[in-house]
């Protein structure tokens, strides 16, 4: 189990994590995540308030995960299903192999969520199903303040389609050098900040495994190279990669202690086993300083 951390809250930063909750096996053996949990785990600690909308099977998969996540920071909104909670082969080259029919592609929207949300975030697998599409139209329709998509393409789990309406639903894109190439092939754009001005997102981040990311900005793209680190698991840490740069915007970090941070996030993620890890408070502490300056400092 995973225990509460102690964190201070960003004051006022309130996000809604859509999208799957599932059990990743990993050499025969189940860990609890699915990129929207993730997204939340690692947002939470670093101070935001995080709501989780999804779905779990009323099997002893879906009380594991509840129990995991009521144990966290996270506020859970998630519904029980007829249905069993999801699961997800981890292939020994990384990619991922879905199981279909499953809880999180019936997730529902209660009237309590939505309003008053700095940042909503999900990705592609969220959008499988007629019902989940509806619901996230729902939660668009209540106007967050930024839309973050983490793409996370999966085989047979998307269309042409979907990555359109990702593009067109985002402020902020992050995506890995493979998706950047589906998403150049898709809409004939080559290079990103092309991109960002036809699709109006403000922020896009490409994530390059062990070699860092990319960040792309009103400034300009700028770089972040990671130090060499001992990969054990990569599972999670593009989510921990994703979480950490949506808060560095949203307490306005300048764009490259954002993407240090994010990148170090990622890395530590990736030197342990299991996507749920904890972070150091050094990357929340710096974000706690931003924020008492622009109080103290306003422009």
């Amino acid at each position: 189990m995973l225990d509460k951390l102690n964190t201070t809250p960003l004051k006022g930063i309130r996000i809604v994590s859509f999208g799957e909750v599932l059990f990743d096996i990993i050499d025969n053996e189940p860990h609890l995540g699915g990129a929207p949990l993730n997204f939340a785990w690692y947002a939470s600690q670093m101070g935001a308030e995080v709501a989780l909308l999804s779905a779990v099977g009323n099997d002893l998969l879906g009380n594991r995960a509840l129990n995991t996540i009521q144990n966290s920071q996270i506020e859970p909104v998630i519904m029980r299903s007829e249905l069993p909670t999801g699961v997800a082969n981890v292939c020994r080259d990384g990619s991922f192999k879905i199981a279909r029919g499953k809880a999180w592609e019936n997730i529902s929207v209660p009237l309590s969520v939505g309003p008053e949300v700095q940042l909503l975030y999900f990705g592609s697998l969220a959008q499988v199903s007629d019902e989940n599409r509806s619901s996230l139209m729902t939660l668009l329709d209540r106007n967050p303040r930024s839309v973050l998509v983490d793409l996370n393409l999966r085989d047979d789990c998307y269309t042409n389609q979907t990555v359109e309406d990702c593009l067109y639903y985002a402020t902020i894109l992050k995506v890995n050098e493979n998706e950047w190439n589906v998403v150049s092939e898709i809409t004939g754009i080559d290079d990103p900040e092309t991109l960002m001005r036809q699709k109006h997102l403000n922020t896009m981040a490409v994530t390059k495994g062990e070699n860092g990311a990319t960040l792309y900005s009103a400034t300009g793209g700028i770089e972040f190279k990671t130090n060499e680190i001992d990969l054990i698991d990569h599972t999670g840490a593009g989510d921990a990669f994703s979480a950490v740069l949506a808060i560095g915007i949203l307490v306005n970090a300048p764009p490259a202690q954002a993407l240090a941070a994010s990148c170090k996030a990622g890395s530590i993620v990736a030197s342990k086993k299991g996507a749920l890890v904890k972070l150091p408070n050094d990357i929340l502490h710096a974000y706690q300083q931003i924020m008492n300056q622009e109080i103290h400092n306003p422009s």
